[in-house]
């Protein structure tokens, strides 16, 4: 399996992570974002509401990226070569195969007797 195709979550994850930070001091600055924004903001006030306003379109950008990555990874097709290897034997005789493309999956189903 490419490395490239397996990480697709990950970095959507990471950057919903970011996105989240960026959001944290965006409420920070909220006071000074709404000054700014209704015009009454003086020179200290203005450089947080600008560092707010930034911190509030980062996170936004990178939610949105984060979700075009994910829709991307989810909606790959997945064959034998990207699905992984399957599991080692662990002597149960019960097939192990992977079930989500990573190759670690194991499937929780005990098949009882009729």
């Amino acid at each position: 399996m490419n490395r490239h195709e397996a990480s697709g979550l990950q970095r959507a994850y990471l950057l919903w992570t970011i996105a989240g930070t960026s959001l944290i001091v965006a409420a920070v600055a909220g006071a000074s974002v709404i000054e700014v924004l209704s015009g009454t903001a003086d020179a200290g006030t203005l450089v947080w509401g600008i560092i707010g306003i930034a911190a509030l379109l980062e996170s936004l950008v990178l939610f949105v990226l984060g979700l075009r990555i994910r829709h991307r990874y989810l909606n790959q097709v997945q064959g034998y070569e990207s699905r992984g290897d399957y599991l080692a034997d662990d002597g149960s005789n019960r097939i192990q195969m992977p079930l989500l493309g990573d190759g670690q999956a194991r499937q929780n189903i005990t098949h009882q007797g009729p």
